[in-house]
């Protein structure tokens, strides 16, 4: 199966099978708002609970230290385990993984493609760590003074600051003229039904 196909076979029905159900849920919401307005807008106002992250959050905020200790023996065999796993890594990778022998890339591109930006991702990874042993190895002052550059803390809270309030534009309009959306939202969600078995149906036939 190529990607082509995968995307027209799986991807397409898939989107078309959510859409063709939020199009029906829309069409039962919207009757319900239009024709039972006030048990309607209960049940919404029951819904709408705000769930702050901050506190889910909170345990990810501590700053952990997981490195070895400057003068520890373990930094040494550590930088070593880099560099013995980064050279082994980009050898086997360059000399027997070879994308071509495993699958034919006029059938299977989009694979092709997938596998080689693997490839490249996990050479660069094995220089890197390759370099970052070297430095443990050799050049340990460089490596701390890189360390202390690179180690800093950010906190998620301040970028989440500003989402960390409810926003609910639509809603004041939706209680003001409850059945007048309800039956906006009964059209919309009875076309897009429509349309998306409609484009089904076609599918299967053909």
């Amino acid at each position: 199966m190529t990607w082509w196909s995968f995307i027209e076979r799986i991807v397409v029905p898939t989107l078309m099978w959510c859409l063709l159900a939020g199009g029906l849920a829309g069409i039962v919401f919207g009757f319900a708002l239009a024709l039972r307005s006030g048990p309607t807008l209960q049940f919404i106002a029951r819904m709408n609970r705000w769930v702050s992250t901050e506190e889910a959050l909170k345990p990810l905020e501590a700053p952990r230290q997981v490195d070895p200790a400057r003068d520890s023996p373990y930094r040494r065999m550590l930088g070593a385990l880099f560099i013995v796993g980064g050279a082994l890594t980009i050898y086997f990778l360059l000399t027997r993984f070879q994308v071509a022998r495993l699958i034919d890339a006029k059938r299977a591109l989009g694979l092709a493609i997938a596998l080689d930006a693997t490839k490249t991702i996990f050479i660069v990874g094995g220089a890197f760590a390759l370099l970052v042993g070297a430095l443990m190895l050799f050049w340990p002052q460089r490596l701390t003074a890189l360390e202390e550059r690179l180690n800093r803390w950010h906190s998620s809270r301040r970028l989440i600051a500003a989402q960390e309030r409810m926003l609910t534009p639509l809603e004041p309009h939706v209680e003001a003229h409850p059945r007048a959306a309800g039956w906006v939202i009964v059209s919309a969600s009875l076309a897009i039904a429509l349309a998306m078995a409609w484009l089904l149906m076609t599918r299967v036939v053909h």
